[in-house]
């Protein structure tokens, strides 16, 4: 690997690009101001594409009870406001059908078999402004101590197509997973669309006879291409550099405890017991939740 100075590598500037619904007004409060603090001038923007649509599937059931539309609403008025690098974004106000079309070829998928994003997810990398992209949840957490400035965008400038930053825990796997995944576009756009998108045919006739999706996860999708050599894949495993945890439930991002733990995150400050889960769980910090 060649040695790029580092004043090479800071040049570049990155748009993270994130996906909403009207349940994540309270999460978006709290986590977009941690990713400018954490990424801080190589920021080029934050772009979150929201779904307005009613969820399916699992992501309905989780959703119950959590759709706000009003506070979603509040929250994109507070945090354009408050930094003009975040910017919202409809997804029914963009041109779908050529996003398909880019990454999926005459498949037309929305969401896969069980409710989860995968037109939504596609739409954020393309609304994304620079050509380095974090696509990521909207409730991920990074601490960021030289991976992206290093690793991760070598990486891509090297020829690796999907790139994940290292997970706070990992072990073993190995599987894509689009919760935090960074791409080039103009590198990858030039290896789309994907291909073999749908479930098994003995499964798509069961999700159809239950009048679910046919189609694969948008991870599983990226995790064919890597197996039929369409796509390259690489998981970064250095923590030393940065890692990313997963916030898991609202519920604990609406709790007053969370902004602590997010600041201990952003300083590297990880109880031992959290270091063997990438799932954040009040727990492993001494947390007790009613």
């Amino acid at each position: 690997m060649p040695n790029i100075p580092r004043s090479t590598v800071r040049r570049n500037w990155l748009s993270l690009a994130s996906n909403a619904t009207s349940a994540d007004g309270a999460t978006l409060l709290c986590i977009v101001p941690h990713w400018l603090r954490v990424f801080g001038e190589r920021l080029r923007e934050i772009v979150i594409v929201v779904d307005n649509d009613p969820p399916s599937g699992r992501i309905a059931e989780l959703q119950r009870g959590q759709l706000r539309p009003g506070e979603l609403q509040e929250a994109i008025s507070t945090l354009e406001r408050a930094d003009t690098r975040v910017r919202f974004v409809s997804l029914q106000s963009l041109d779908l059908a050529t996003i398909q079309r880019r990454w999926f070829g005459d498949a037309r998928p929305v969401r896969c078999q069980a409710g989860t994003p995968i037109l939504a997810f596609a739409a954020a990398v393309d609304q994304a402004s620079d050509d380095i992209v974090l696509r990521c949840d909207s409730d991920m957490l990074f601490c960021e101590k030289g991976w992206l400035l290093d690793e991760a965008v070598r990486s891509l400038r090297e020829g690796v197509d999907v790139y994940e930053p290292p997970r706070l825990h990992l072990g073993a796997e190995t599987a894509m997973s689009s919760r935090a995944f960074m791409v080039a576009k103009q590198s990858l756009y030039g290896r789309l669309p994907l291909r073999n998108l749908r479930l098994d045919m003995l499964r798509v006739l069961h999700r159809m006879s239950k009048g679910r999706s046919p189609w694969l996860a948008f991870e599983q999708m990226i995790a064919r291409g890597v197996a039929k050599g369409q796509l390259s894949h690489r998981i970064g495993r250095n923590t030393v550099l940065g890692f990313s945890v997963h916030g898991l439930k609202r519920s604990y991002i609406a709790s007053a405890w969370f902004v602590d733990v997010v600041r201990s995150i952003e300083a590297g400050g990880i109880p031992s017991d959290q270091r063997a889960f990438w799932d954040f769980h009040p727990d492993h910090w001494g947390i007790r939740v009613p």
